[in-house]
Parts: structure tokens; sequence; C-alpha cells
């Protein structure tokens, strides 16, 4: 009896494993929102990439404001992490509407013309180049049709549609995360990269560390090599061809009849903490102060570096309360006048 309990309870297992690898609706909708496994970002993300427990911290959510007066305004952002769901909701701000869109994706809208229509461009600094060395266009007024799309571009859309269903993407992750995501397997992972660090003095490619070893960084930042990197070295005609495209972009959605458009660059945490890594680039400063730049600038920079160990979490590359405070008390001042 014992036997066959155990054979059938490894074989749902298993069936259950490979459901939740292959399909991203059951690893999120069932798996995650019935907590059958941990989440994998719940100690930080360079804690994810590192595994040392010096790193770790559990996650935690800033408190949401509550605005009893609103304003007629809707607000539209086109941000990153920093600004997603549910770091940032709509009680955050005293307003009637709020809209999100990831730089990754695109939406439709239609404008209130009774209400003051406010449009937020919120980048991170390492993806500056990869959002403004063209012009943005993730919102869009006008939703094309099917009847509007060629037949060749149909057949297009629906052979991705089916790859997708047949074989899709992440399905080694969903199911390395499921298997070795909880506490009990991060102790051993956690020992493993200690040893490494201790004895070898090596840590994972994708993070580094600051001179006195006590924060560390996403390699991608901090490497001057690599173009999202702080260290980079920009020439001045790159920094005009942003410029360029942030004007260009502004004044497309100002035709399309936004009220107006304002540019949020979020520092680099290795630009606050550790900026004597390299050779900083400076690249938010040359851009705000560009005499070519024509769009309102939401400055965070310039009040994180003077309390730089304030404004960042120890074991994320994201804010702290405190961080995300100051960037909201900006925009809640704009929305106020």
């Amino acid at each position: 009896m014992f036997k066959k309990i155990l054979k059938y309870s490894v074989l749902i297992t298993a069936i259950y494993l490979w459901i939740q690898a292959y399909s991203p609706f059951v690893y999120r909708e069932i798996g995650g929102k019935l907590k059958l496994f941990p989440d994998d970002y719940r100690y930080g993300d360079l804690y994810r990439l590192s595994l040392l427990p010096q790193f770790k911290e559990k996650a935690y959510e800033c408190e949401h404001q509550r605005f009893t007066r609103k304003k007629p305004i809707n607000l539209y952002i086109i941000g990153d992490s920093f600004t997603e769901d549910p770091k940032i909701k709509l009680e955050d701000f005293p307003i009637e509407k709020y809209h999100y869109v990831h730089w990754a994706k695109s939406a439709n809208y239609q404008l209130d013309t009774t209400k003051q229509n406010i449009l937020i461009l919120e980048t991170v600094e390492r993806t500056v180049e990869e959002h403004f060395s063209s012009i943005a266009s993730n919102f869009g007024n006008q939703k094309q049709s099917e009847s509007q799309l060629s037949f060749r571009k149909k057949i297009e859309q629906k052979t991705n549609k089916v790859e997708k269903m047949i074989v899709p993407d992440g399905i080694e992750e969903r199911l390395a995360h499921t298997i070795f995501n909880y506490d009990f397997f991060l102790w051993f992972r956690e020992l493993k990269s200690t040893l490494n660090f201790k004895i070898f003095n090596r840590v994972e490619d994708e993070v580094v560390f600051s001179k006195d070893k006590m924060q560390i960084f996403y390699a991608d930042e901090a490497d001057a090599s690599n173009s999202k990197s702080a260290f980079y070295y920009i020439v001045d005609s790159k920094i005009d061809l942003f410029v360029q495209n942030i004007n260009q972009t502004r004044e497309k959605y100002l035709k399309a009849g936004f009220d107006e458009v304002y540019l949020s660059i979020i520092p680099n945490k290795v630009s606050i903490l550790s900026p004597d890594l390299g050779s900083y680039n400076h690249l938010i400063e040359r851009i705000q102060n560009n005499k070519q730049l024509q769009i309102p600038f939401i400055d965070t920079y310039s009040v994180f570096k003077k309390s730089p160990q304030k404004y960042y979490l120890k074991s994320d590359t994201h804010w702290t309360c405190e961080g995300r405070e100051v960037w909201l008390q900006k925009v809640n001042s704009i929305l106020a006048q």
C-alpha cells in the first residue's frame, strides 16, 4: 500500500512539474497565485544572481499613498521595472486614471480631452541607449484592425502564435526555478557561492563588488566594456542623438494630444554608490544639461548623490522606499501644478 501511494505521488509530482514548466499560464496563474512554489525574487535580484547570504534581504512592498482629492488628470507612463505594478499604483498619485506600459510592450489609448493627459518617459540609466536610439512608440492611439494587416503579416502572426503554444519560451528556467528555489535548496547553493567567494575570491559573472566588498552591483552596470555600463565611454554625438530622439518623442506625443511629456532617468545603483569603480560617463547629467533638450526633466540623480547609502536596496538593483518616495514627490509636485 505504501509503495503504491509513493509511486502515484511521484507520478503526480512529475506530471505537475512537467505541466507547469511547459505552460507559462499554469506556472504563473496556478503555481504562483496558490504559492505552490516560492517567488524567485523574494530576496532581491542581486541575491538571486550571486546567492551570497550577506546580500540576502527579504523583499517588501512600500506603503501606497491614499489621496482623498483627485485632480482631473490621466497619467500615462512608458517605463521599466521601477514603475511597474505593484511598485507604483494609481493610489500613489492624486489623479483619476493611471496607464502604464513597459518599454518591451505596446498599448493603445484614447485620450479623454476633458482631462489633462500627462506622459512620463521613465527609464533606468543603463537602458537609455536601448530606449532612445530611436523615437519611442509604445503608446498608439489607433488600433490597427485585422483587415488592415497584410495577408503575409496575418500568416506570420498566426505561425508565431502556434509556435509559442507548441514550444513556449522559458521551459528550462521554470523547471529549475520550481525545483531548486525553495529555501532548503538555497542553503546548498549559498554554501557553494560562499566557498567560491572565500576560497577563490570568485563570484558569479552577473555581479560585481564595490571596492570595499560591502555592495554588489549588476555587472552590466559596472563593466566598462558593456554599452549599458556607467563607465562605458559615450561620445558627445551619441548624447546629441539621444536628445534628438527624446525631443522628437515628446513632439510626437504632444501632437497626439498629450498636454505634456516628461523625462525621468533613474540612476544605476553603481552610479550612486560606487562611481569610483571606473571613469563615470555622467550620462544623466549630459542629457539633462544638453542645450538642445526640450523636455521637462524629473531629476532624482542630484538628490540621490547627497545621501548615496539611503536610496538603494542592498540585495537588489532597485530603490528603497525612500528612493521611490523622492520620485513620487517630484511627480506629484508636477501634477499639483
